[in-house]
């Protein structure tokens, strides 16, 4: 007998046809899919009410990112299952999400019946690690770079930042994109230089660019 329809499974996704396949293929396995969101604000309204045991996060939503609400999330509801399913496996995000408290991270080019494995997963108080993020770990070990324990060490922000400048947004561009002054902006870029122990702008675009498409 199938009891996965116990488990209650909560989407965050931005794109609808992708928050309907999952919805789809997750009710055919038998889950009950109690709640959906489209944007960060509908997750914090309505993800609280839900009831749900999971909730799988996409971590990239209409330009803004996941870890700005995870955190938050994790302290209001402690036995909430979070999974994220994205399209980045850069060793960058997979190390911010579960320092936020994430119990599982599946990227969008696995099958996406790995999700199925991750909420199985979570339910028996595992962590999850999808293929291509065991791929990607592999070869960090062997990674001679040595950038990883400073990666681990950005806040939120410096993260975002950094993506932005792997992206080749300019720094009017991310202050926007980020609701901040340029000036700040260049704080973030100074500390990123800081402690990824680089000096000059090239080698910060970069490490920026190594290190958000990376895998």
């Amino acid at each position: 007998m199938n009891n996965n329809s116990e488990v209650k499974v909560f989407l965050v996704e931005d794109h609808p046809v992708m928050r309907l396949g999952l919805k789809m293929m997750l009710t055919e396995k038998g889950f009950a899919v109690c709640g959906e969101a489209g944007n960060l604000d509908e997750a914090l309204r309505l993800l609280p009410e839900s009831a749900a045991d999971v909730a799988v996060f996409d971590l990239s939503l209409n330009g803004d990112t996941a870890f700005s609400v995870l955190e938050q999330i994790r302290l209001w509801l402690p036995k909430i299952g979070l999974i994220i399913y994205s399209m980045h496996d850069a060793p960058l995000f997979v190390d911010n999400a579960m320092s936020l408290g994430v119990n599982a991270y599946v990227t969008k080019a696995d099958p996406v019946e790995t999700i199925v494995d991750a909420i199985n997963s979570v339910m028996a108080g595992r962590k999850f690690m999808g293929p291509s993020i065991t791929r990607t770990l592999e070869e960090r070990v062997v990674d001679s770079s040595g950038h990883g324990p400073a990666i681990k060490d950005l806040s939120t922000r410096e993260i975002e930042v950094l993506s932005d400048l792997g992206q080749g947004l300019s720094r009017s561009e991310i202050a926007a994109k980020r609701g901040v002054g340029v000036r700040t902006v260049e704080t973030y870029i100074q500390r990123l230089k800081q402690k990824l122990g680089v000096e000059q702008n090239r080698e910060l675009i970069r490490e920026a660019i190594r290190v958000t498409h990376s895998g």
